[in-house]
């Protein structure tokens, strides 16, 4: 057992006050029976999913992160979240100054030991995610990102009413051009270290016949850790398209909308006969943030929209452009917006300060013009009921 591990639960245990793990989900879960099986009492779990409050993990109570002051004056917090920039802050805030790292404790977990409601692909994907988001936090000397999204299709093989990337909103939906695609990545990653996880996403991936030229390239980048694929279970992948999928970095992410994801089980069949790492989990927690509205915010009040959003890291490659969130790269080609330059990178530009403006855009970014015409994407909204279809496009304002 390594000595650094053996200290963290040294430290832990020396504070003499409760310790919480904060991040309800299967990365919080390995860290409790690890701590468990090295008699480190954890008193409970925080999470910003309200919906998780009240529940019980693994025996052990989930608090919303609002509850904690009453419940917990004094606290350690071990952070499960892979995004823990956002957790440290928001903890910094509550004045709470006692962490640690929780991928310090995965790095040395014995996932196999104990028994988890997933498949052991998806516990290893979401274990290792944490990991590499926590190392590189405590290692800022490298560019990393957890994940970025490349959209190359607005085509949908649904039309769901409250798709939070506004897929409902295209009348003339268009596949992207791989070399265009290529052409964009190869600029961002002359800029960029690391990227946990490439998400290629549309729309529906599937739609793009050329899907494979993306994911082939990918799959070749030192740079990328993973390639996931986000479908709705509509459309089978054959011949070329089905071959990319089989590289070793390549997991499939299915949401399933039962009878509207009408290949599900065809496509599950074809994932396991290849030996294709997938997870498929039923189409849950949508919020209602799809709706374009301008709400005439003050430059403060979009700060805090900002702060709070739970998007505001969903980083996405669209168009030879690079956005902080879906909302604000479609709302941009939708032309629901007035054009805002600032709001965005041109990845395709000539710019010898391209690279300074790619980071300045990750790190100094504290709101986006685009905010205001959205509602906000918070972890405590109310839950809709997902995959309403609609039949025609939605109608919005446009700008010239």
């Amino acid at each position: 057992m390594s000595k650094q591990y053996m200290n963290i639960f040294e430290r832990i245990t020396k504070q003499k006050v409760p310790v919480i793990i904060f991040g309800a989900g299967y990365a919080g879960q390995v860290i409790l029976n690890t701590c468990i099986d090295h008699n480190v009492e954890i008193a409970a779990f925080c999470d910003n999913k309200k919906n998780y409050s009240g529940q019980f993990m693994l025996g052990h109570r989930i608090i919303h992160s609002s509850e904690l002051h009453d419940l917990f004056p004094e606290a350690i917090f071990i952070i499960s979240a892979a995004d823990i920039n956002d957790v440290v802050i928001q903890l910094n805030d509550l004045h709470y100054s006692q962490w640690h790292a929780g991928g310090d404790i995965l790095k040395f977990a014995e996932i196999g030991k104990h028994k988890y409601d997933t498949e052991f692909s998806f516990l290893d994907y979401a274990v290792s995610t944490c990991i590499q988001c926590h190392d590189a936090y405590q290692s800022p000397d490298k560019l990393f990102l957890r994940s970025v999204d490349i959209v190359i299709t607005e085509k949908c093989s649904m039309r769901c009413k409250d798709c939070s990337n506004l897929m409902q909103y295209y009348e003339k939906p268009v596949n992207y051009d791989a070399a265009e695609l290529t052409a964009s990545l190869e600029s961002f990653f002359s800029h960029i270290d690391q990227v946990n996880e490439f998400r290629v996403i549309g729309g529906e991936p599937f739609m793009n016949k050329h899907i494979s030229e993306t994911i082939d390239w990918l799959n070749n980048q030192e740079k990328v850790g993973r390639v996931i694929i986000y479908t709705n279970g509509t459309i089978l992948p054959k011949g070329q398209t089905l071959e990319c999928l089989k590289n070793k970095k390549v997991m499939m992410m299915i949401t399933d909308y039962d009878e509207l994801s009408k290949n599900h089980d065809r496509l599950i069949g074809t994932l396991d006969e290849h030996n294709i790492e997938y997870h498929t989990d039923k189409a849950q927690n949508w919020t209602d943030c799809a709706s374009i509205k301008e709400h005439n915010r003050s430059i403060e009040s979009q700060k805090e929209v900002f702060k709070n959003c739970c998007a505001k890291c969903l980083f996405t490659i669209m168009d030879g452009k690079f956005y902080r969130c879906p909302f604000s790269a479609h709302v941009d080609k939708l032309r629901a917006t007035p054009l805002y330059e600032d709001d965005y990178v041109d990845l395709l530009s000539s710019s010898k300060e391209l690279g300074h403006k790619i980071k300045e855009f990750i790190f100094n970014k504290d709101y986006l013009n685009s905010c205001d015409y959205c509602v906000g994407r918070f972890l405590s909204d109310k839950k809709i009921t997902p995959g309403i279809q609609v039949s025609e496009p939605l109608k919005f304002k446009q700008y010239s």
